[in-house]
């Protein structure tokens, strides 16, 4: 879904990037309509579709410097809203009225295991995964994966190539998810 209507002049994208009120006000007043009228016609609720909407734009705020050309703005505030709508559809099944339901449906085996493990244990575990990998990926695992630093940035702060991140990120990662993987079994069996 792709929408060519350039809404800045010069360098107003910089400025909205950088944070500027009127860009952002620009960016808002134009793309406001579109994005409710989406998140509309999905909840059918004009108070959640501007909760939504407020949200998404809100998050387009924060996350301002992820977009790198006006032609990645509205493509960016869409993944934002159909993530916030999945997320208010999730919120809705879990009121009280949608579990009474929905739970006669469900099958208790299916949700048992995630039942039994925590965020918290997942998180620990994780972490112990990490800490078995070599020292130069488990500092390129956090930095990419934990705290969202660039493959760029943790090149140049840890004086490597951005290919070597690349390529120790990519075995970490995979030792990662086999270990996990594994762990997931294991709790399935146990």
């Amino acid at each position: 879904m792709k929408l060519v209507r350039h809404i800045f002049v010069e360098n107003e994208f910089l400025k909205f990037v950088e944070g500027d009120q009127r860009a952002y006000r620009k960016a808002f007043d134009y793309y406001f309509p579109i994005i409710f009228r989406y998140v509309y016609s999905k909840c059918k609720h004009v108070e959640d579709a501007e909760e939504i909407t407020q949200e998404a734009f809100t998050q387009l705020y924060l996350h301002r410097q992820k977009v790198h050309t006006e032609d990645d703005l509205y493509p960016y505030l869409f993944v934002i809203t159909k993530r916030l709508c999945i997320s208010h559809f999730r919120k809705q099944l879990g009121k009280p009225e949608c579990v009474d339901v929905e739970t006669s449906e469900w099958s208790s085996v299916s949700y048992e295991t995630e039942d039994n493990i925590t965020f918290a244990e997942l998180s620990k575990i994780l972490h112990k995964i990490i800490a078995s990998l070599p020292p130069q990926q488990q500092e390129i695992y956090r930095l990419s994966r934990l705290e969202d630093v660039s493959h760029q940035e943790i090149a140049e702060q840890m004086g490597i190539s951005k290919n070597t991140v690349k390529n120790h990120l990519l075995l970490a990662t995979k030792v990662v998810r086999l270990k996990l993987q594994k762990m997931y079994f294991l709790m399935l069996f146990f």
